[in-house]
Formats: structure tokens, C-alpha cells, sequence
């Protein structure tokens, strides 16, 4: 499979899958973990899947999903009131639906994702993965399900404030570890962000896009961890995201990143570690494929190129 500009516009028939699934599944399942579905259809569509392929992809995993609720949902008249509210994604949903069709998606965008976006790290980066994708392949029905997902995670002024000072530096640093004890990712943001001990560690450096996307991939090729991996992920969410709005986010994404980090346990590698065949879940390792592909081409690095020629070699 070979990807191209042309490839990440969406088919009629793929829009109208990804709208039925929306609209029939919530957002996670089995109390915490995320539908992988829209990033993993679209994901494949990226790097050149055909339909045949993707439609047998897609029977078997939507069995594990949760059905979302027949009835009414509760009507959203203001963003700020869905916020951090779980119970609110239904609403948020209508309301940006709404938004989006009486404004268009750039004005939707650039009014409401600034508000949210201090939360880019929660639920280990997947409202703003599901975002971005939705972003990425200019599907409307994803950016509204990304944004009121992104939207229902919380924010986070904590994260905000370190983003804010943090300085410039000549190399970027990853902070020491600290102990933490609960399980869940969420539970372990949270002890990072109560700690606080990274924010002397936030800096900004030349070239800052490229040098911190790399430094990320470099932990996951060594590691190859569940969660680095989300770091590499949500990393190239965050700079769609942030590019769909037209704002410069580094302080935001070097600190996310950083309780990110240490949120995953500050594990040990290797700079510039070389990558190597990968077994996951079928949704992560093609998600994973395409957040290189596209990191490759968008940021014109090397080491994201060499990275989807291992990771992506199943899909090619």
C-alpha cells in the first residue's frame, strides 16, 4: 500500500461508515478503555487499505463496543457546559454537529478547541487522537465525536501554567522519575500533575516541532511500551490540532509530553534506538504505521520515515 495527499480524502461510503458507528457506539467501552474503530478505519484508509479490506476489518471489532443509549440525550445550549462532564458527550455532540453546519468546521474549531485543549493529555491522548483524524481526513461527524471526547476529558489549567513558563533551552530534556502508585493512566496523570516536579524540566528548544516528535518516537522504538506508543500518537494529533487552529503550542506539547512521561513510568532507553518489528493489537500497530507515514512527510523526517518503513511493513 502507498499513501499519498489524495488518499486522505475520504470516500462517501467511508463518511457515511464512520457516521453510522458515531452515532451507534460510545466512545469507550467496558468502564475505561477507547473505541479504536474511526482511528483504525481511517488510519488503514491512509495508507492505502481498499474497501474490501477495511469492511473485513471491521465486523469483528465493534462486537466489543458499548451501544450508545436509545434515549434523549440532555441538550447542550453552550459548550462550557459539557466540560469535563462524561455524561455530556451526546449533547456535545449535537451541538457541534449544529456548530459545524450552520459555521464550518474552521470557525467551530477556533472558537471552542482552545478551550479544551489544556486536557490534550487525558484519557491517554485519545480525544485528541480521534480529533485530529477527523481533522486530518476533513470527516465533520469525527471532528464533532473528537472534539466533545477531547471536550468531556476536562482540562487541565495545571498543565496550562507549566506550558506557560516554560524556558527555552538548547536541548530538550526528559524529567527524572517519580514514584507513582495507582494503575489507570488518568489515576497517574494525576499523581504526576499533584507532584509537580517536571515543570522545572519544560523547556522549549530550536526546532522544537521535529526534535520533541523524534525524541518521543525514540523512547517507543526502544521500548516499544502500550503508552510510549500513545506518546508518538498523540504527539502527532497534537500538531494537526494545534495547525487546524493556527497556533504555536510548543510550551503545551513539550509539558504534556512530560507528565506523559513520568505518567508511564519515566522508563530507560536509548537515544536515536532504531525500530524494530512490531506485535501489538491490530488497531495499534496500524495506527502507529500511520502516525509515522505522516510524521515523515509533514515534519520531512528521517527518523519517522525509518520508523514506518519497520512499522509499516505489514501494511505495505
Amino acid at each position: 500500500m502507498t499513501q499519498s495527499e489524495n488518499s486522505l480524502v475520504c470516500p462517501q461510503w467511508l463518511l457515511n461508515v464512520l457516521r453510522k458507528h458515531r452515532d451507534a457506539y460510545e466512545p469507550e467501552y467496558d468502564g475505561h478503555l477507547t473505541d479504536h474503530f474511526p482511528m483504525m478505519l481511517l488510519a488503514m484508509h491512509g495508507l492505502g487499505t481498499g474497501r474490501r479490506i477495511i469492511e473485513s476489518n471491521s465486523a469483528s471489532y465493534v462486537r466489543r463496543l458499548d451501544r450508545a443509549p436509545s434515549h434523549p440525550h440532555n441538550t447542550i445550549t453552550r459548550f462550557d457546559e459539557g466540560i469535563g462532564k462524561r455524561a455530556a458527550y451526546r449533547g456535545l455532540i449535537s451541538f457541534l454537529d449544529e456548530s459545524i453546519a450552520r459555521r464550518g468546521v474552521a470557525e467551530t474549531l477556533a472558537e471552542y478547541l482552545p478551550k479544551v485543549l489544556s486536557g490534550w493529555v487525558r484519557h491517554a491522548f485519545h480525544g485528541t487522537i480521534r480529533l485530529a483524524y477527523g481533522i486530518r481526513f476533513d470527516v465533520e461527524s469525527e471532528i464533532a465525536a473528537g472534539l466533545a471526547y477531547l471536550a468531556t476529558a476536562g482540562t487541565d489549567e495545571r498543565l496550562e501554567n507549566v506550558a506557560r513558563n516554560a524556558t527555552l533551552a538548547d536541548r530538550f530534556v526528559w524529567p527524572p522519575p517519580i514514584d507513582v502508585v495507582t494503575d489507570r493512566f488518568d489515576d497517574r496523570y494525576e499523581e504526576v500533575m499533584l507532584a509537580d516536579t517536571f515543570a522545572v524540566h519544560t523547556h522549549i528548544i530550536e526546532d522544537n516541532k521535529v526534535s520533541v516528535a523524534e525524541a518521543a518516537l525514540d523512547i517507543f522504538n526502544h521500548t516499544r511500551g502500550f503508552f510510549a506508543l500513545h506518546m508518538v500518537t498523540g504527539t502527532h494529533a497534537f500538531d494537526i490540532c494545534t495547525k487546524a487552529i493556527e497556533i504555536e503550542a510548543d510550551g503545551m506539547m513539550n509539558a504534556g509530553l512530560a507528565a506523559a512521561y513520568l505518567t508511564i513510568g519515566a522508563p530507560m532507553f536509548v537515544p536515536d534506538a532504531k525500530p524494530k518489528p512490531l506485535r501489538m493489537d491490530f488497531a495499534h500497530d496500524v495506527k502507529i504505521a500511520f502516525s509515522c507515514s505522516d510524521q515523515a512527510r509533514r515534519l520531512n523526517s528521517e527518523a519517522y520515515q525509518q520508523a514506518f518503513n519497520v512499522y509499516g511493513r505489514k501494511f505495505s
